[in-house]
């Protein structure tokens, strides 16, 4: 069996701690607010029963006072009103108390505790409200009402606050150490997962409930981090492996042409060849290095600006090639301005130009719209060339891959692959579709 880990144990603590003072607060208010309104109901009471007395004497006189006295306690039962009426010597005229409190020495309104006898005999000690008033020169008279509730209400408090105490606090550390524990379960299973990926077990992934908590959005957004470094090792590897097939073939060429130069073999065009592989090496060097610094393009280095201008600019930039190819080159735009790098949005634009009229046959058309759509801004370049198979358009854009059609044609293969990453970066999407025919890629911008 598995002992209870500290942390565990500390967070129920805590939650238990949190669930005592809530409940605490929650009952002592209650408490405070139901005492409150008793002493104002008592007050009430006594005060209306000791207006209708002294309107009594002012119009009747002590005599009538008294005799109002005397019925009132003469009921046989407890009554509510506790009464005493006394002379100016202090002697009691009329009402249910043997003398006058001691705790009662001005007139006013206050809360004592005495004994009080019933009709037949019996004595209680009884917690009193009272209002003291004086009428006349000659007379004094006390006027309360039986409290018992207020201290009923202070034992019931107490043992009820006793009660949920400890009930708050078997439930709390219950609660909260099955709380801890999920919680602390969630943090195990990340560090196995993070360890095991570190490993080499690039497809580890952690669990996703689907309860959408908390838990479930942490999840999912580490295993998008892994996603992400699995895709980009695997780019890595696949890329070193392109990148070697695609160098090792020029440097071959160049290295049996210089054997025959040594040789003297007598090809005059020796040199030309060469230069050509040594430009092909590097194009696919900056390349790559351009692709490199696509990846790591910072959210610091993002800025507003005009995509439709650096569409027009790159159109104006490959009119001239369009031309001499014959190629129809129209364009569409509407303003249309987003944050993020401008070499970065250009060297979109300008390598899905780049491949539409390398691939794009004479006679053919190509044509570029930047526009608005429901939830952002959609650039598409669509040309009538051969196109690309469906199967083929999500593999086309992994880096350093050429169809077989283009092997023959110059290029490193990373031209799709830098609009892929370009666009990524700016939180856009590439998409490849047939145009039919001809290819139509489509840049789509979400609006932020």
């Amino acid at each position: 069996m598995r002992l209870p880990s500290t942390a565990a144990l500390r967070g129920a603590l805590w939650i238990t701690l949190i669930a005592l003072i809530a409940t605490g607060i929650a009952l002592s208010v209650q408490y405070v607010q139901t005492i409150r309104l008793l002493d104002a109901r008592a007050q009430a009471a006594v005060d209306d029963e000791t207006a209708g007395l002294i309107e009594r004497y002012q119009s009747e006189g002590p005599f009538a006072v008294a005799q109002s006295v005397s019925r009132a306690v003469g009921r046989p039962r407890v009554t509510d009103f506790i009464y005493l009426m006394t002379d100016a010597s202090g002697q009691p005229v009329a009402g249910n108390l043997a003398k006058w409190p001691d705790e009662i020495d001005r007139t006013g309104y206050r809360t004592f505790e005495t004994q009080v006898a019933t009709t037949r005999g019996r004595v209680f000690e009884r917690q009193v409200a009272a209002r003291t008033v004086l009428l006349g020169n000659d007379y004094r008279l006390l006027v309360g009402s039986l409290s018992d509730d207020r201290r009923l209400l202070h034992d019931r408090y107490v043992s009820a606050l006793a009660w949920s105490l400890t009930a708050t606090g078997v439930i709390g550390l219950l609660f909260g150490f099955w709380y801890s524990r999920r919680g602390l379960a969630f943090l195990d299973a990340a560090s196995t997962a993070g360890d095991r990926f570190r490993a080499g077990h690039l497809d580890e992934r952690l669990p996703v409930t689907g309860r959408g908590d908390e838990y479930d959005r942490l999840a999912a957004t580490l295993n998008h981090g892994f996603a992400e470094i699995e895709r980009l090792v695997d780019s890595l590897r696949t890329a070193t492996d392109a990148l070697a097939h695609d160098l090792k073939t020029p440097l071959t060429r160049i290295r049996s042409r210089l054997e025959l130069a040594a040789l003297g073999g007598g090809h005059g065009d020796a040199t030309s060849d060469m230069r050509s592989d040594l430009d092909a090496l590097l194009r696919t060097i900056d390349d790559t290095l351009r692709l490199a610094r696509a990846e790591t393009t910072m959210a610091s280095e993002f800025g507003p600006v005009d995509l439709a201008a650096i569409v027009i600019e790159a159109v104006e930039l490959f009119e001239p090639v369009a031309d001499d190819r014959g190629l129809d080159l129209t364009i569409e735009t509407r303003p249309v301005t987003i944050r993020g790098v401008r070499s970065l949005l250009g060297q979109i634009v300008a390598n899905l130009l780049d491949n539409a009229i390398n691939y794009t046959p004479p006679g053919g058309s190509i044509r570029v719209t930047l526009g608005h759509d429901i939830d952002g801004f959609t650039l598409v370049v669509a040309d009538t060339g051969p196109g690309i198979p469906a199967d083929q358009c999500e593999h086309v854009v992994t880096r350093f891959v050429r169809l077989d059609t283009s092997r023959h044609s110059e290029g490193s293969g990373l031209g799709l692959s830098i609009a892929q990453v370009a666009a990524r970066v700016h939180g856009a999407s590439l998409t490849l579709t047939d145009n039919a025919p001809g290819l139509r890629a489509t840049v789509h911008f979400p609006r932020t």
